[in-house]
């Protein structure tokens, strides 16, 4: 048995004064506070130790005492979407988990995996198990025009020629169902069957399919309350009635997002269907919430309601983590930092008066005015032609919409917000999202003379009214808000910020729901803090911001490419890291869908069909030479499909020519040379060159290796091991969320055997059967518990790490790779083999304890008798996978690859 000596701990000082809580930066940006204790450590056996300094931990909010007797009640939000940019459906999802709910998420469609996570919460996505029925027909009128507009202009017809179209067949239906009336009354037509459809079923044939695609999946879930909008109350109060029946009391909340009854749209299936749905089941539902007084007192009145329903506005959530470097407008933008900048961040169309403002900048010299978009359209393509017209196209700037939790900080760097409504639809008790989020961003309002949102602006007195569809009224509004821009701004409080926020309606969506759920099952409550999950909201977001920005509409900036291999998830951790440091630039992962047991989040999936498709190749290369400067290629693999070829050098030249700068990153085998390897390290798994696997990597890396060593751009690696084969590469760290990867277990600290955690690899590459061996003997012994899992999901993964006190990494290939910076995030003590030539190439000490399958059980033993030395390993991981391996190290190496 090792002596104690062999594992030594002594105190030094480090030039900070000890028990003073340091703050230290999460990589959310969020401040740590932890407490320093002023000690070095030492990590590692053997006659030649090396200090370790430490001092970073991380702070949990401790969970609440749950009641195990007890089933938590169940909440699903159900909505007609992925749900992945829906505001709302997280907020209130938050609310529900704050008040003690399990919640999940159900959407309807696709563009992410049907299974995963959102803002913290697990989500599944239905689709159709059949075609959606077709619509009514339109019009003849309305297809000639269309039509005609197609061959003529090659656009959409303009918002004011489709209106005449639906007056034009307003009288026409009328004239034709008279003539229809007088013609049955002649001669009666046969009668024919048709099935027995209520209107809005013919009118909305998308929500009878949602209906039936979704309740299976509601059903299974066993709600005990569900959220939902108006297109799935039919789907809600089935689901609601099955488990009535019996005798489990499922409670149902109508989220009455909108005036359903002036819905802007030219489309009678639309503005008819909508209300006859909201009509046949409001009257069904336990409780309904909307967004603003007037649809409050609407819906009261109209449907004789036994209560008002009760408001929860579209607030953003006011306590997010506080980043170091939010994306703002003006990163998008190459205009003065002082230059007037008004910004419209809504849906685009006719009826919401944009154009009314682009004409109204020919009387406003200097303002700027930025839109948001998603892309190219036919009222996009107006906007352009009208500032060209006005002599103001320099002025005017499409902008992506910010991620759906980003929208306040996004909005911030603008002078005011405007929202130039038309009088049509709901717009007159519209109490849009862009209101609270222009509040919290603390941006002066100009607003056009809608009801609800000009009694707003004017009581608080936080900007200007104009008249509706009138650049002057705009123009001289405008003019007076700048004039007098402080005074405006000084109104915007705290108090005000606080009042338009999420939290504050936060209690309305817990209280509504209680009031719905069943005595029994509230029982079962385990409420927690909000802020629990909103660290995953702001990772969740950072992987929205490429999605959004990918049009060509917009204004060139960084952009950057990663793929297509995702070996372990590593090029959108790369990505988010990246923009999260650096939010001028825009960086997005692709994977070549492979058919493996364990797959990563990714941007991007891309299968093999469309990896061969030449129509898929074409349109990627035209986003690549439009929006992207830079590619980093994974594993020596293509990027553009299989245009060029199946490797890096096959496409090089046309990336070159392109003038799209690539770089190469390998991550392990993908360049490792096996003969060299077994060379250097005396218990390599690579030490059989007749063994398949390790013949497969020798002929794949001799084949590979000269095209890597003759490219001419800069070669990434993500281990310091693989240096011994590219010496001139630069070590691009992994990545790891040190916020997710976390425990409140200090190891060892606890009664009964410590429990060693170790996840076995393919082969030999870890040396799991020595691992097993040794590990079950102790485990025999009564010395430890042994934890040996495989196929396990990354949370459970992190579940079973994290409960544990030692993991035991690889023992063979002389570095360390995700499953121990993981596990040093979360505190553990980590044993395994780091070969001093890669120990001496990173800057500071390695903390993981050093061993081979030789001395395995020296060192476990070792580590168990020390347990003060235990704690002090396991704050010094702590602080190396922050200080390596949360995103900044990395960001810092990709924002160098690409001069930002």
């Amino acid at each position: 048995m090792a002596p104690f000596s062999r594992i030594q701990a002594t105190a030094t000082d480090v030039s900070r004064p000890p028990e003073k809580a340091m703050p230290t930066r999460s990589p959310t940006g969020r401040e740590i506070r932890t407490l320093d204790t002023a000690t070095t450590v030492v990590a590692r056996l053997g006659p030649a130790p090396r200090p370790l300094q430490y001092g970073t931990g991380h702070l949990r909010i401790a969970p609440s005492p749950m009641r195990r007797d007890m089933q938590q009640p169940h909440a699903v939000i159900a909505l007609p979407n992925n749900i992945e940019i829906d505001a709302r459906a997280h907020r209130n999802g938050l609310a529900l988990l704050a008040a003690g709910y399990k919640v999940t998420m159900v959407g309807f469609g696709g563009g992410i995996p049907p299974r995963g996570m959102i803002a913290g919460m697990p989500y599944v996505l239905c689709t159709p198990s059949a075609p959606v029925p077709a619509k009514k027909p339109l019009s003849l009128v309305y297809r000639g025009v269309r039509k005609a507009f197609h061959v003529t202009a090659h656009r959409r017809p303009p918002q004011q020629v489709l209106k005449g179209v639906a007056r034009i067949d307003e009288v026409t239906g009328v004239v034709a169902e008279k003539a229809r009336h007088l013609k049955d009354k002649v001669l009666p037509p046969p009668p024919e069957p048709k099935p027995d459809l209520k209107f809005w079923e013919e009118a909305l044939p998308q929500v009878p399919v949602m209906t039936r695609a979704m309740k299976p999946t509601l059903i299974e879930l066993q709600p005990d309350v569900i959220v939902t909008d108006v297109h799935l109350l039919p789907l809600a109060t089935e689901v609601a009635a099955h488990f009535r029946a019996q005798g489990h009391r499922t409670g149902v909340v109508y989220d009455a997002r909108e005036y359903v009854y002036g819905l802007a749209s030219e489309d009678p299936n639309v503005t008819e269907g909508f209300p006859a749905l909201e009509a046949e089941y409001i009257g069904s539902c336990d409780a309904t919430v909307t967004v603003c007084e007037p649809i409050a007192d609407f819906l009261a009145e109209k449907y004789n309601l036994p209560v008002t329903p009760q408001l929860v506005p579209n607030a953003p959530i006011n306590g997010l983590p506080p980043v170091e470097h939010p994306m703002t407008i003006r990163d998008f933008l190459r205009i003065d930092a002082d230059a007037p900048l008004l910004v419209y961040a809504g849906g685009l169309s006719y009826h919401r008066g944009v154009h009314d403002v682009v004409e109204a900048l020919a009387k406003l010299a200097g303002v700027h005015l930025a839109i948001g978009a998603r892309r190219g359209s036919s009222y996009v393509l107006e906007l352009e032609e009208l500032a060209e017209k006005h002599g103001v196209r320099d002025r005017v700037h499409f902008v992506p919409f910010a991620p759906t939790h980003e929208v306040a900080e996004y909005l911030a760097s603008a002078t005011a917000a405007i929202f130039p409504f038309l009088p049509v639809g709901n717009h007159n008790w519209a109490a849009p999202n862009k209101y609270y989020e222009s509040v919290q961003a603390r941006l002066p309002i100009l607003t056009s003379n809608m009801d609800w949102l000009s009694e707003r602006i004017t009581t608080l007195g936080i900007g200007e009214v104009f008249e509706h569809s009138n650049p002057d009224s705009i123009a001289e509004a405008t003019t007076t808000l700048l004039a007098n821009l402080d005074d405006y701004r000084a109104r915007i409080t705290d108090e005000l910020v606080e009042e338009h926020s999420f939290e504050r309606f936060l209690p309305t969506v817990q209280e509504v729901c209680l009031d719905v759920t069943a005595a029994r099952a509230k029982e079962g409550l385990r409420p927690s803090a909000l802020g629990d999950q909103l660290s995953a909201i702001r990772r969740d977001m950072l992987s929205q911001r490429a999605s959004l920005a990918d049009s060509e509409i917009f204004e060139p900036r960084p952009w950057l490419r990663v793929g297509c291999a995702n070996t372990g998830g590593q090029p959108r951790m790369w990505s988010t890291s990246l923009m999260r440091e650096h939010p001028e630039a825009i960086a997005e992962s692709v994977w070549l869908v492979r058919d493996q047991a364990f797959t990563f989040p990714v941007d991007q999936s891309v299968t093999y069909q469309q990896w061969v498709s030449p129509a898929w190749q074409r349109q990627l290369v035209r986003k690549l030479e439009n929006r992207v400067t830079h590619v980093l290629t994974e594993s020596a693999r293509a990027m553009v499909g299989a245009k060029f070829g199946k490797f890096f050098h096959d496409e090089a030249a046309w990336f070159k020519e392109a003038g799209i700068r690539q770089g190469l990153v390998f991550h392990g085998s993908d360049i490792r040379n096996p003969r060299l390897h077994a060379a250097q390290e005396p218990d390599s798994p690579f030490a059989d060159p007749d063994d398949e696997l390790t013949a497969t990597l020798q002929s794949q890396v001799e084949a590979i290796m000269p095209h890597v060593l003759a490219f001419e751009g800069p070669v990434f690696v993500t281990t310091n091991d693989l240096l011994d084969y590219l010496p001139e590469a630069t070590w691009l760290p992994i990545v790891v969320d040190t916020d997710a990867w976390s425990s409140d277990i200090e190891p060892l600290a606890g009664d009964g055997a410590p429990k060693v955690f170790h996840v076995p690899s393919r082969g030999s590459m870890k040396g799991s059967d020595d691992v097993d061996l040794i590990c079950q003997k102790l485990q025999a012994e009564g010395r430890i518990r042994y934890v040996r899992e495989e196929g396990l999901t990354r949370e459970q993964m992190r579940e079973r790490m994290m409960a544990c006190d030692i993991v035991i990494d690889q023992l063979r290939l002389g570095d360390y790779g995700i499953t121990a910076v993981e596990a040093m995030s979360g505190g553990k003590v980590v044993i395994g083999h780091v070969a001093d030539r890669v120990r001496a190439r990173i800057d500071g000490n390695v903390p993981i304890v050093e061993a081979s399958w030789h001395n395995l059980r020296e060192v476990l033993e070792a580590v168990l008798e020390n347990r003060e030395t235990v704690a002090a390993l396991s704050r010094a991981g702590r602080e190396y996978a922050v200080r390596w391996h949360d995103g900044r190290a990395s960001a810092q190496v990709l924002a160098e690859f690409m001069g930002l």
